[in-house]
């Protein structure tokens, strides 16, 4: 098959978003499928191991760390023309993935959206998504249904200059978006029912996404991977924290569980927090809780360094509860780091209780499960142990042939798939 990824967060940039994209990307080509990606520039073009990618002009819309990118309509029909897909497949409901789904609404092409982002539990840490909302409604719906758009949105601005709550129909505008698409994927059973109860007319396949793995460094990534090694701590009780420095991923949880829990217990307990953001806002955190000793900040890091700067680690702390798979869990996971995550909703199929990490629910038992698993190198080693072993059984080739049946079931409905589950 021949198949085009569209994605508005794509390598050098650091998400879940991007690494799944890359993964996907990378075990298709296993399977022998042609596969290209459309996702913006957003720094040096980074090695795309056989397969084209358009990488579209872009700017920082400083929401985190994502990019508006954009290309005319005519340049992507011409890029559809050129590369002549049998699907495509949007991970994204930017300006590249709306664009994406305009355009395939209006030729007929099949089209499949994996939903990775909880977009409604953004908005208040991504004040501009409560305008992209009504966008990305608009943009997907026009002209066809220009009674209807003008309808909800209208509602939806009354609401909010009566400062009543929009939520409800930003609601309505993603359960319309979601049902322009013709098969919708999500990577874990906890967004599938957020889905389903959002728009209880989507079926979404569960399919989690699998970790990139990366290969030898490349002479300059080693050296800047020596720099970052001498700004973080080392030794025997290290945490990680890896993502976006950033509201919604409950980083403030983490540092308040230092203070009151896990330097009381464990006085050696030192943090690195891995990732770009608000990282003075943290680091005033930590100097007012009295911490700034046992916390360090390594600043944004490329993709193929945070397995390494994660492997001398002991223990992942997720407290993030919007997460809709949590990648860096696998990736901990795949140098044998176990994790301790806040959301319970992860818990079974992210997280498994006392066998790969603890999910635990509340704050007081998330610094618990902390100093648990920092003072227990028994345990700490027996759940990262399991945790490796289940991380590294689910390969990118794997994550591929799943998301390859979706593809198959689509184009052709009544064959049996192409790629069978390895």
């Amino acid at each position: 098959m021949r198949i085009l990824l569209v994605s508005d967060n794509y390598p050098p940039n650091r998400d879940g978003v991007a690494t799944s994209v890359a993964s996907l990307a990378a075990g298709l080509r296993e399977w022998g499928h042609e596969v290209a990606v459309i996702a913006p520039r957003s720094g040096p073009p980074v090695p795309t191991r056989g397969y084209p990618t358009y990488l579209a002009p872009s700017f920082a819309t400083g929401q985190g760390g994502f990019r508006f990118g954009w290309i005319s309509p005519k340049t992507f029909e011409r890029l559809i023309e050129i590369f002549k897909p049998d699907v495509v497949h949007i991970h994204t409901l930017g300006s590249l993935g709306m664009l994406a789904a305009r355009l395939c609404r209006r030729t007929g092409l099949k089209t499949v959206l994996t939903w990775h982002t909880d977009l409604l539990a953004y908005r208040d840490a991504y004040p501009l998504l409560k305008l992209c909302i009504p966008i990305m409604y608009a943009g997907g719906l026009l002209p066809d249904d220009a009674g209807r758009v003008a309808k909800v949105i209208g509602r939806a601005s009354l609401a909010a200059l009566a400062g009543d709550d929009v939520a409800p129909h930003h609601r309505q505008m993603l359960s319309a978006v979601a049902a322009l698409f013709d098969r919708v994927i999500v990577p874990s059973p906890k967004t599938a029912s957020a889905l389903r109860d959002m728009s209880p007319s989507c079926a979404p396949c569960v399919i989690p996404s699998a970790p990139v793995r990366h290969g030898k460094l490349a002479p300059d990534s080693a050296r800047l991977l020596q720099e970052m090694r001498l700004s973080i701590h080392s030794g025997d009780s290290v945490l990680a924290y890896v993502g976006r420095l950033s509201s919604e991923k409950n980083l403030d949880v983490l540092l308040q569980a230092m203070a009151s829990q896990v330097l009381p217990a464990v006085p050696a307990a030192r943090l690195n927090i891995i990732g770009g953001g608000q990282q003075r806002k943290y680091e005033r955190m930590a100097e007012a809780l009295g911490i700034s000793h046992a916390v360090a900040f390594a600043g944004p890091v490329p993709p193929e360094l945070v397995n390494h700067l994660l492997n001398p680690c002991k223990v992942l702390a997720h407290p993030s509860l919007t997460e809709t798979q949590g990648m860096v869990i696998a990736e901990a996971a795949l140098e044998g780091v176990p994790a301790v995550v806040l959301d319970t909703e992860l818990e079974g199929f992210v997280v498994k209780n006392d066998r790969t990490g603890y999910a635990t629910g509340s704050e007081t038992h998330f610094g618990d499960a902390l100093v648990r698993l920092l003072e227990c190198s028994e345990t700490r080693d027996r759940l990262g142990s399991n945790a490796k072993r289940q991380a590294t059984e689910y390969t990118p080739a794997q994550y591929a042939s799943r998301v390859a049946d979706v593809y198959d079931e689509l184009l052709f409905p009544h064959d049996a798939p192409s790629a069978p589950h390895p």
